[in-house]
């Protein structure tokens, strides 16, 4: 049976900003306060999945008065993921910016934050924190960033918040209007259930009620909302331009604020399962081209269940924007879903896209972060201490292969408790040695764990699940202490 519970204090959307920059942040240029043209969608508005690799990278523009690329310069290269914070490099420093349930001294709520960059003492842990940041009232759950803003927001409130993360001081608190309403899913929901940072458009992208909310980075303003079903985790593809955003539940997702028992999303009703006009789709996945607000609805004919076609309540989603692959994950399912955009095919006229499909069965893990970098999965179990590692190629071809294990305890005794929806995972390149790395937060807040990838890679063998030891998993594992100054 299903329970479901008012929206906890949580945190979601992860934005990865390499230590070269935000390339296209800021001001100035020939499209200065317009969105840019999308580099990867010709002048049709398809998807250009012929555009070479190198085209997509986060490589450096020329020291000249344009972009060395022929005008594409940097595309910022985020892991979309449904990670559950802000990580980002600035200062020198790489930075977690962690919303938390605890107060400061004068009762305010706050943002710390962490400086997941230091050595650390393995699982005997190490002070980490940087500073913390007064939102007042109420109580933020949900960040990303670049280096050029950090956006928090509140999931049981409609309040924003823009922070510096130069100086790691509040640049402007904001509400959202009465025409934003509340989603609710099985163990979350909200006025804001993620955030996704557009860095080479200046704007952020906001999960809310009725589909997402375009924030305008250098007004400092909602712009616009596109319609959608409403998405728990969603993903993004910051070379490409879409967002990846499964759905289920819609109908419990409404607006009050017209008095009476309310109004739930226009959108709900949009999505069509295959063949059959007349059936709604009330599990999927859309994908959603921001280059003009086009929401796409997934198919897969042959699906496990074609109206169903990412499996029952797909509760997050992740992508690797360089290799265009996608996760899904079904929660009411049990099984990761693996997608390839690159051999996509998006149709227009009636607003469908299909794209070779694979499932990884008997991985019950719904938090996701994808580095990619390295092209590999993070997948954390809400509320346990339970992990997995795949590798996100291979999965895409068919391979069953996963390292799975649990946290080890914490350094203040206890187990490790991954947060619930939204979920406290984060995928990234570790600003020591480039090593790609996942971050977790504990229940308690004090604790954020940095788990190196790459040895849980070493534990693979191909096609096959394997069940890491404690001691294994323990050596991948550096506990961080979000409330000891550094």
């Amino acid at each position: 049976m299903k329970r479901r519970l008012s929206p906890l204090p949580f945190v979601v959307a992860m934005l990865l900003a390499t230590a070269s920059g935000c390339g296209g942040c800021g001001g100035g240029g020939a499209n200065q306060g317009q969105p840019e043209p999308d580099a990867a969608f010709d002048s049709s508005g398809v998807l250009d999945v012929t555009m070479p690799m190198e085209a997509m990278t986060d490589a450096p523009a020329s020291d000249g008065g344009g972009d060395g690329d022929g005008g594409l310069g940097m595309i910022p290269v985020s892991a979309g993921g449904t990670g559950a914070f802000g990580v980002v490099t600035v200062g020198g420093k790489q930075k977690l910016y962690l919303p938390t349930t605890r107060s400061n001294a004068s009762g305010d709520s706050m943002i710390a934050v962490v400086d997941v960059g230091v050595p650390g003492n393995g699982i005997a842990g190490a002070p980490a924190l940087i500073t913390t940041i007064d939102l007042g009232q109420p109580f933020a759950n949900t960040t990303a960033g670049d280096s050029s803003m950090v956006v928090a927001a509140a999931t049981g409130s409609p309040d924003v918040w823009l922070i510096d993360p130069t100086t790691d001081t509040l640049v402007k608190h904001f509400t959202l209007d009465a025409s934003f309403g509340q989603s609710s899913f099985s163990l979350g929901g909200g006025y804001v259930t993620g955030i996704a940072m557009d860095s080479a458009n200046h704007r952020a992208i906001l999960a809310v009620w009725n589909g997402f909310a375009v924030l305008d980075l250098q007004t400092q303003s909602i712009t616009s909302v596109i319609q959608a079903p409403p998405s728990e985790n969603f993903g993004f593809d910051s070379v490409h331009g879409l967002v990846y955003a499964p759905f289920y539940d819609c109908t419990y997702s409404i607006n009050k604020s017209e008095g009476g028992s309310g109004v739930m999303p226009s959108a709900c009703t949009t999505p069509r399962a295959p063949g059959d006009g007349g059936t709604v789709m009330t599990d999927g996945l859309s994908v959603i081209r921001l280059s003009d607000s086009t929401v796409f609805t997934y198919e897969d004919p042959n699906a496990l269940d074609p109206t169903k076609p990412v499996g029952s309540e797909p509760d997050s989603a992740a992508a690797d924007p360089m290799r265009q692959l996608v996760v899904v994950a079904s929660e009411g399912s049990s099984y990761e879903n693996v997608l390839d955009f690159s051999k996509a095919s998006f149709d227009t006229a009636s607003k469908t896209v299909t794209a070779p499909h694979e499932v990884v069965q008997n991985l019950p893990y719904m938090g996701i972060a994808v580095d990619p970098t390295s092209h590999v999965v993070f997948l954390e179990a809400e509320g346990s201490n339970m992990i997995a590692w795949m590798d996100l190629l291979s999965a895409s071809q068919g391979d069953q292969g996963s390292v799975s294990g649990t946290m080890p305890d914490l350094p203040t005794s206890g187990t490790f408790a991954n947060l619930g929806d939204p979920h406290g995972a984060a995928a990234a390149t570790s600003i020591i040695g480039g090593k790609s790395v996942a971050f977790l937060a504990d229940g308690r807040w004090q604790w954020v764990a940095r788990i190196d990838l790459a040895t849980l890679a070493a534990l693979e063998q191909s096609d096959a699940s394997v069940a890491a030891t404690n001691a294994q998993i323990a050596a991948a594992v550096t506990y961080l202490d979000a409330t000891t100054k550094e």
